[in-house]
């Protein structure tokens, strides 16, 4: 069974649109979302609509959960103040954009989706389980993954959140992150993961895929709307909304200097 994973995806329509393409593309029998399908882009709206006709699984988000409850603040931590105020701004604007039915799916979302694949349990969330806005931190020790796998009954753990790839294999089990459809994790890309598991012996892989989709469509969309520009130098050049680079690529660096 081979389960295409997106994460992420705040309002990237574009980029969401060919992620689903690709997917298609690789075969998969099922796609699941692990959530923030709202905030920083353009498309809220949008994509939830794509979400939906696609009848795609999906996990609440903080950012579709500060949408749907009307609050002020995602819960995200922003390396600087300004970019602060930025997505606070940011904020408002998608709450305004989005349809009261739209705001009652975003309030509807589970805040985990769990599967069975033969004997492998599979949990996915969109932070840390019971944590929506967590994420495991840097040099944690391998006990802690495998803690954190055997208190939440589970041999894979998919995560979103943090808009950074990520496999870290433990034994037999696994934890994964996708990256994300428009966090900023590649410039003019987004990233999926597709997990493949045998129904037969029940073993289990992972790869990656790099998804360029329709920048310009973004932009036009979003100068069109007038919102804040340093969200979308973050998806053209690569770089977290949040203000963190994913990337050691100074080259990148020079150009947010420039553009």
């Amino acid at each position: 069974m081979k389960i295409g994973i997106i994460s992420d995806i705040h309002g990237n329509l574009p980029g969401l649109d060919a992620c689903l393409k690709a997917l298609a593309e690789e075969g998969v029998d099922q796609i699941v979302c692990l959530g923030d399908l709202v905030q920083f882009g353009p498309f809220p709206s949008e994509v939830i609509d794509l979400l939906q006709r696609n009848d795609i699984d999906t996990v609440q988000g903080n950012c579709d959960r500060a949408v749907a409850k009307g609050r002020d603040n995602t819960g995200n931590l922003f390396e600087n103040l300004h970019w602060e105020h930025l997505a606070a701004d940011m904020l408002q604007w998608t709450k305004d954009q989005i349809t009261p039915e739209q705001k009652k799916y975003l309030k509807k979302l589970p805040a985990e989706l769990r599967y069975k694949v033969g004997s492998r349990r599979i949990l996915c969330v969109h932070g840390l389980p019971g944590n929506i806005c967590g994420s495991i931190q840097p040099n944690v020790t391998n006990e802690v993954y495998d803690l954190m796998l055997e208190r939440n009954s589970c041999d894979i753990l998919v995560l979103g959140h943090t808009h950074e790839m990520l496999l870290q294999p433990r034994g037999s089990r696994m934890i994964i992150n996708p990256g994300s459809v428009g966090g900023g994790t590649l410039p003019g890309e987004a990233t999926v993961a597709v997990l493949d598991i045998s129904e037969a012996n029940t073993t289990a892989s992972i790869c990656w895929h790099r998804i360029p989709f329709d920048t310009i469509l973004y932009e036009k969309k979003y100068r069109h709307e007038d919102i804040p520009e340093t969200f979308l130098k973050c998806i053209l050049l690569g770089r977290d909304p949040r203000g963190k680079w994913h990337t050691d690529d100074y080259t990148r660096r020079q150009k947010w200097a420039e553009l």
